[in-house]
């Protein structure tokens, strides 16, 4: 009997494998973070594949507009579902209503996520407790909500939005760097795990991109709490289309890692080959962003 039991499983299994296909016509994609930025964009491209779409975000008003323009444009079916990602409750709770919905859910795009600003030994650990919340646990909940559902059709894939920060540390930033270590460590063992179900596990890790993240991000700073909302980015960085774009494409191919441009992924390739220059690099790193900081430079 037990033999028999396994024989039936392999041959399940490989029947799960026979009908899964990565084509996008038709599929449901839940997007996180989806009223902004990065999320938007990786939403919008999805829709352009004709995926059917549950947008989750704080701002209801917002994820009712891009919805509105996605099925004006390409005529999307598009569920909107109020979500704190940071709230495990939530998080889970999304995934089973995109399910209730449309039956199923074959893609989750863990893209929801903030920054925080300050030095490692002034963080309010509140503060980043909450951005972990975030980052980090809110994703892990919906990964953990998704899965049985993709394991019962024979596959899916998850997207996790992470960060070049994810694999070299950022002066000042450190909060923010851990939990996207965290996301790296935690998506690695899952495309393993996984890999028997036929769930892909995508990593996409932009570097710097023009949204308003920077502004959103949480300044953690003893009596500098009043400048939260400026900008604190060096620079403006590539547009989220092009992420959006090129995470569609990674999903199609179901790729393991993505950087968006060349210049992202030499930064890593030399974080990881030159450990001892880069930090001299980032020792002069943390005393500009200091100095730009306290002039109050964006």
């Amino acid at each position: 009997m037990y033999s028999g039991g396994m024989f039936s499983m392999a041959n399940n299994s490989s029947q799960s494998r026979a009908r899964w296909n990565r084509e996008l016509g038709g599929k449901v994609a839940v997007v996180t973070g989806a009223s902004r930025g990065i999320g938007e964009a990786i939403a919008v491209a999805l829709a352009a594949e004709g995926c059917r779409l549950v947008l989750a975000a704080r701002s209801t008003e917002r994820l009712q507009e891009i919805a509105e323009g996605m099925r004006l444009r390409h005529s999307s079916e598009v569920l909107v579902v109020p979500t704190d990602i940071g709230d495990e409750g939530q998080s889970r709770a999304l995934v089973s209503a995109a399910a209730d919905h449309f039956g199923t859910v074959d893609i989750l795009v863990n893209n929801a996520g903030m920054g925080i600003f300050g030095a490692m030994d002034e963080l309010h650990l509140d503060d980043l407790r909450h951005v972990f919340a975030v980052n980090f646990f809110g994703p892990m909940a919906a990964l953990q909500a998704a899965v049985p559902i993709m394991r019962g059709q024979g596959g899916g894939t998850i997207v996790n939005v992470s960060s070049i920060v994810g694999r070299l540390p950022q002066p000042l930033g450190g909060g923010y760097t851990a939990t996207k270590f965290a996301l790296h460590g935690a998506s690695g063992a899952a495309r393993a795990e996984l890999k028997r179900d036929n769930i892909d596990v995508v990593l996409v890790c932009p570097g710097l991109t023009d949204t308003e993240f920077s502004q959103h991000s949480r300044i953690s700073v003893p009596g500098a709490e009043h400048r939260q909302g400026e900008r604190h980015s060096l620079g403006r960085g590539v547009d989220p289309e092009r992420v959006g774009r090129r995470t569609v494409t990674a999903i199609k191919k179901g790729e393991r890692e993505v950087f968006i441009t060349l210049f992202d992924r030499a930064l890593v390739w030399f974080a990881a080959h030159f450990p001892a220059l880069l930090q001299w690099v980032l020792v002069y790193v943390t005393r500009y962003r200091r100095r730009r900081f306290e002039e109050g430079g964006s």
